[in-house]
């Protein structure tokens, strides 16, 4: 085995500068740490992750939360965000561990149980939930913590100790709005989730802003009249469905669709087909105000949106697993000396555009009115 005096010699130092280029890399020359780092990938060093957690204090595992049961809610690029996680976390020499979560008392225990057996170095918390108690119970514990998400309903001076990296939503759904107005769609519907979230507010703001932006909204329009063009429900293809119907049935004009995911969007894609077959085979008078096929998108991009061709909304995943992970090394630090870094990153996400598979209006012959 290539032991840490083989890496001294031929680098041409000794083994504590080394051990400092691995343990406490301020205190060499990055000529001679980079000198170093070149002799241990040359002679394969792997240093002894056990001596170096002992040195350190650390265990080189950060803990995610997965919620199960009524809490869980289909997710088509969770896996894809634990995969990066993970993949960027080993080249670091850390370990991704993953717990249940099922209530925020029993996740509390849970992560106080880590903290005093030493488990864990950092917790990754996902979105925060309306009246979550989480990120003030780890704050009042020193317990250093990342969040993915934005600490939406906290009170400013406890959100601004919290780390957090973020999507631009908003801005990413307002986008996709004007993009539909530009392909000619004029009756644009929303489909979001009514669990009053942070991020479910933004997204449907973002609605709103692009219709603003588009010219379809006039600055005094009714709340009302704006919601009537909105369905909120949970996040599940069947919800998808039915606020789609219920958006088709009460504006037959629609032509387009905005949803905050992916399964939403499946949903409303299945629900929409169907009542417009059914109106041509019932040759119903909805048809006649139906200019063009329904255009849905949603969010994401995920193999659903490929696989059906539908545009939708791409998250940076890796920017975001390059910040989280970043960000821990920062609050492991600062949290031991009693106070957070205010590391805050809010990312823009792109609108991958996809022709519809379904017929354009010059193609669309509706059938005539007996």
């Amino acid at each position: 085995m290539v032991s840490i005096r083989d890496v001294a010699k031929r680098a041409g130092v000794s083994h504590q500068t080394v051990s400092n280029a691995l343990n406490a890399p301020d205190v060499v020359s990055e000529a001679t740490r980079l000198r170093i780092m070149k002799a241990i990938e040359e002679l394969g060093y792997k240093p002894n992750a056990a001596a170096r957690r002992l040195r350190s204090g650390r265990s080189d595992v950060l803990a995610v939360g997965i919620a199960t049961g009524a809490h869980r809610a289909p997710s088509p690029i969770f896996d894809e965000f634990l995969h990066l996680l993970a993949a960027r976390a080993s080249k670091q020499g850390r370990q991704i561990m993953l717990y249940p979560r099922t209530d925020e008392a029993s996740e509390l225990q849970y992560v106080q149980s880590l903290m005093e057996q030493s488990d864990v170095d950092a917790i990754i918390l996902n979105e925060l939930e309306v009246e979550d108690h989480r990120p003030q119970w780890l704050l009042a514990h020193q317990q250093p913590f990342v969040l993915f998400g934005r600490p939406w309903q906290l009170n400013p001076e406890v959100a601004q100790r919290i780390p957090w990296v973020d999507i631009d939503g908003k801005t990413a759904i307002s986008d996709m709005v004007v993009r539909l107005a530009q392909e000619g769609r004029s009756h644009i519907g929303f489909i979001g989730w009514n669990t009053g979230t942070g991020t479910a507010q933004d997204r449907y703001d973002g609605w709103v802003a692009g219709l603003r932006r588009a010219g379809l909204l006039a600055q005094d329009a009714a709340d009302a009249d704006i919601a009537s063009w909105a369905e909120l429900t949970t996040e599940s293809m069947t919800s998808g469905e039915a606020a789609a119907a219920a958006l088709y049935k009460r504006h037959a004009d629609l032509d387009a669709i905005v949803c905050c995911s992916d399964n939403l969007a499946v949903g409303a894609l299945s629900s929409i087909n169907h009542m417009v077959k059914h109106d041509i085979l019932a040759n119903s008078a909805n048809l006649q105000r139906l200019t063009r096929p329904v255009l849905v998108t949603g969010f994401d991009d995920s193999p659903l949106a490929q696989a059906f061709s539908f545009p939708s909304i791409r998250q940076p995943l890796e920017l975001v697993v390059e910040h989280l992970i970043a960000m821990t090394d920062q609050v492991i630090g600062t949290a031991m000396r009693g106070y957070y870094t205010q590391s805050q990153h809010l990312l823009p996400a792109e609108v991958i555009w996809r022709e519809s598979p379904y017929l354009t209006a010059k193609e669309t012959e509706l059938p005539e009115q007996q």
